[in-house]
């Protein structure tokens, strides 16, 4: 498995990855494709995670694997790189939303908290805003010193 971050070129594989795990791709934008972290199989994309970063928080988001690639601890490997990418960055906290995968990202560390305790400008984004339903759990995990 080789772990790359996207360029504009991987656009298309990753709308067509989220697309098949049923996860918002609308909003993403070229410049966020920067902190998209992909894991390949030869030329084949088989994972994806980003940020969508606010100051000294970012929202982490479309943690997908390809359904014939899954529990090889792919997505593991990918939670664990871009949380490195993120303290590189000087981020501090993570936050995420999530309706299928709360235990998963429990056993990362990450621990639910109400989705009003978010920062503002976490709470602006097209995620919290729209994207997500309000069922949606909100997860916290603080990276940073």
């Amino acid at each position: 498995m080789i772990y790359t971050f996207a360029t504009k070129d991987n656009e298309a594989e990753i709308r067509r990855l989220l697309a098949e795990n049923d996860l918002h791709h609308e909003d993403i934008t070229l410049p966020m494709l920067t902190h998209f972290l992909l894991g390949s199989d030869g030329p084949r994309l088989v994972g994806v995670v980003g940020l969508e970063i606010k100051s000294h928080s970012a929202l982490l988001r479309s943690l997908a694997v390809d359904s014939k690639f899954r529990n090889r601890g792919i997505a593991t490997n990918l939670i664990r790189r871009i949380e490195d990418h993120a303290k590189s960055l000087k981020i501090e906290t993570l936050y995420l939303l999530t309706v299928t995968a709360e235990q998963f990202f429990n056993k990362h560390g990450f621990q639910s908290a109400h989705r009003e305790s978010a920062p503002a400008d976490i709470q602006e984004t097209s995620e919290f805003q729209s994207l997500c339903p309000a069922s949606a759990v909100c997860m916290i995990k603080q990276i940073g010193n």
